[in-house]
């Protein structure tokens, strides 16, 4: 390590954020955590770094966040963002997302000793190829090419980074995570819960579609490797292979040794059943279990390549298995499934 670099993270009480921090902390750098105020997952955070509360759409918070000893240079790895897997457009999506991306890109063009950002965005921000074929980088994202408004989100910050780094003159570089899933998941996201409801036997009946998912820790693993070795301009895709419902939970339940899912709906029958209970949530003011834009991201091309970001990064993904056993010995040890 440098001894006068400081790594700037937003999102750092997040899933992802949280593992970024642990990995930079454990190769011995200095870490400064941007965390919204009281948050609980605050918590996490090794005692190591240091911690700044604020918000993205706070420029005053920001500035503090920025703000470092004179001799100091600084990476920030812009992690924070609003995750939604409601279609519709919302309002604070945007400004969290979108605001607060070109809030952070302002601060590093601001402070001169700001070397690098790294720009975690979406495997959504990138448009969907045809059923097979490989989804790879592209040079330019249009909020209108992809579907939902977490991915139209991440499509326009995408396109704020690269348009700083072509007409400012900013060293930032992007990563695209797939889905997540693995081992301290404190807040037990979409994956995990799905994992969960599985071992729990409360998921009698799945879908015959696919995820694309990566261990967090190899994604965090990435992230790093693109503040090391990610060009300015350039994105790289951090996915691993698609694997269908049906293998994820027939794997879920091999480690758990837990009972199997039992039937899956076709696509067609999934879309119509989600619709139903989109409209039965809406008369009662709850949440749909099944929703069609749900459905729709498990019936869409999860194909993704990763070959740039395995070449120029030397990024891994392991085993679907492998993370499977590893979450569910954490989830037992913390006392999430008996």
């Amino acid at each position: 390590m440098k001894n006068n670099m400081k790594y700037l993270v937003t999102g750092a009480a997040g899933f992802l954020g949280g593992t970024i921090c642990r990995q930079l902390i454990e190769r011995g750098e200095a870490v400064r955590a941007f965390v919204l105020p009281g948050d609980p997952a605050m918590k996490y955070i090794p005692g190591e770094a240091e911690i700044v509360e604020g918000d993205l759409t706070d420029t005053d918070s920001l500035e503090k966040l920025f703000s470092v000893e004179e001799g100091t240079e600084t990476i920030v790895l812009h992690i924070a963002s609003i995750v939604t897997v409601n279609p519709d457009y919302s309002s604070k999506v945007m400004e969290v997302n979108v605001d607060g991306t070109k809030n952070i890109i302002r601060l590093c063009l601001s402070h001169p000793e700001c070397k690098k950002l790294v720009y975690c965005s979406s495997t959504g921000a990138i448009p969907e190829a045809a059923m097979g074929q490989a989804i790879r980088e592209v040079r330019h994202f249009d909020p209108d090419e992809v579907v939902g408004c977490y991915s139209r989100s991440k499509a326009m910050a995408s396109q704020a980074v690269l348009d700083a780094v072509h007409d400012r003159g900013l060293n930032a570089c992007i990563v695209h995570p797939s889905g997540i899933m693995g081992p301290e998941d404190f807040a037990v996201g979409e994956t995990t819960g799905t994992l969960i409801r599985i071992i729990r036997g409360e998921m009698p009946v799945g879908i015959d579609g696919s995820f694309n998912l990566c261990d967090v820790r190899d994604l965090a693993a990435g992230t790093i490797a693109a503040a090391d070795k990610g060009k300015a301009g350039e994105c790289y895709i951090l996915a691993n292979e698609p694997v269908s419902f049906r293998d994820f939970s027939r794997m879920v339940s091999d480690e758990a040794g837990c009972r199997k899912v039992s039937m899956f709906l076709p696509v067609w029958a999934a879309n119509m059943m989600g619709g139903m209970m989109e409209k039965q949530a809406r008369k009662k003011g709850t949440k749909p279990m099944m929703t069609r834009f749900s459905v729709y991201n498990l019936a869409r091309n999860n194909k993704f390549d990763s070959t740039k970001a395995i070449r120029e990064l030397g990024y891994s993904a392991r085993p679907y298995r492998e993370t499977i056993h590893d979450e569910i010995v954490w989830l037992r040890e913390t006392g999430k499934i008996a």
